[in-house]
């Protein structure tokens, strides 16, 4: 399967911690960069994904509800 770049969003910057801790675990991404800010006030980590977007939105959701968000 072709891996594919993610954005995941957070309000702080300690919440993207535990998300990619979270995914990782999972193996569903392969890489992750490092989390920057955003104009919205929040922040934003581009990772590399195993697997479709889709079921990485829908991990992070049912772990971490509105904490953290997948664009």
């Amino acid at each position: 399967m072709k891996k594919t770049r993610v954005k995941i969003y957070a309000s702080f910057v300690n919440d993207i911690g535990p998300v990619i801790r979270w995914l990782s675990l999972n193996k569903a991404i392969s890489k992750s960069g490092e989390p920057y800010e955003v104009k919205r006030g929040g922040y934003a980590i581009e990772v590399l994904s195993n697997i479709k977007k889709k079921e990485i939105a829908k991990l992070v959701k049912d772990k971490f509800g509105t904490f953290a968000k997948v664009f």
